[in-house]
């Protein structure tokens, strides 16, 4: 256990902050998969709605 602790201790001081243009890439992406499964199931309403699934 204590080899653990010395490994994760050793590796704490290296690591720098995530930039600002990696954060803005990650969420631009997540935003566009959301509204891309937003769009598509909007698109497969609309198609349901006109062949009158709903009625």
């Amino acid at each position: 256990m204590n080899g653990v602790n010395e490994i994760i201790l050793r590796n704490k001081p290296g690591r720098e902050p995530m930039s600002f243009e990696r954060l803005k890439f990650i969420l631009y992406f997540v935003a566009g998969i959301i509204a891309e499964v937003l769009g598509f199931g909007l698109a497969f309403v609309i198609v349901l709605a006109m062949a009158g699934v709903f009625r």
